[in-house]
């Protein structure tokens, strides 16, 4: 999920192009998937409640910030890609902070 949010999102955003991005995209696409299976599955099988709360949070950060990939590829604007690459990077971020805060 770090991946997703830190490296992925960061070579999508120096792409020329929404279209060179989703090629990009198209090449990871199933990494993220097998990221959102892993953490389904993990969820099943979590210790406790709070373990569970914790992995399903992930995972439908992972779900959503990969819904927003591709609605950013199939009709964004090339004038907002990078910021809307951030956006999702940072979506991704805040899921990570969450589960596991900083004492």
């Amino acid at each position: 999920m770090a991946w997703f949010a830190r490296v992925l999102v960061a070579e999508l955003r120096q792409m020329g192009s929404l279209a060179e991005a989703a090629g990009g995209w198209n090449v990871a696409a199933s990494r993220v998937t097998a990221v959102e299976d892993r953490l389904t599955a993990l969820e099943a099988s979590a210790p406790d409640e709070a373990a569970r709360t914790r992995t399903r949070a992930l995972r439908d950060a992972v779900r959503s910030a990969r819904g927003h990939m591709q609605e950013l590829l199939e009709s964004g604007s090339p004038d907002t890609m990078s910021r809307d690459l951030d956006a999702i990077a940072a979506e991704l971020e805040a899921a990570l902070a969450s589960v596991n805060p900083l004492d």
